[in-house]
């Protein structure tokens, strides 16, 4: 078996992580600081999936420097199973909270001209929030392909006994 860059209990692993977990809390910090956003329903989504992320990512973080510190082996097929399916869950949740948020903030800003009409709506900050959300989706989403990859290479190993 390959190490695999980004795959868990690894210095790449713990820096998805990491990065996933700041983007994730900068996107909810910044959307719950908007005036308004409660008016539409996809940044509530945005808000709710964000901080399903920021606890996911900093769980496993947290798992990640523990295995790092001991050097406890995290790459064994119960625990990747585990990853695989929380990492997938995250990512298509983060993928549509993301798209959905970016759909009514482009139709606030482009589409209907909600923020030159009424200047007291965030739309900055709605679109650095969906910035910072789309973000943390592509550092999800990259870990989920590099543990899916590893699972992969696993189950590989496991049938060429």
């Amino acid at each position: 078996m390959k190490d695999i860059v980004g795959s868990p209990g690894t210095w790449g692993g713990l820096a998805l992580r990491v990065s996933q977990v700041v983007c994730a809390a900068g996107s909810l910090v910044v959307m719950s600081s908007a005036y308004g956003f409660s008016n539409y329903s996809a940044f509530c989504y945005l808000i709710l999936q964000m901080l399903l992320q920021l606890i996911w990512s900093f769980m496993l973080a947290c798992i990640d420097i523990h295995s790092l510190r001991t050097n406890w082996d995290l790459h064994r097929i119960g625990n990747v199973y585990k990853y695989v399916i929380g990492d997938w869950i995250m990512a298509m949740g983060s993928l549509a909270a993301a798209s959905s948020s970016v759909a009514v903030a482009i139709f606030l800003t482009t589409d209907v001209e909600f923020c030159r009409v009424y200047p007291y709506l965030s739309c900055s900050r709605y679109t650095v929030s969906v910035i910072l959300a789309s973000m943390a989706w592509s550092f999800t989403a990259a870990s989920a392909g590099s543990t899916f990859w590893l699972l992969v290479s696993l189950c590989d190993s496991a049938w060429n006994i």
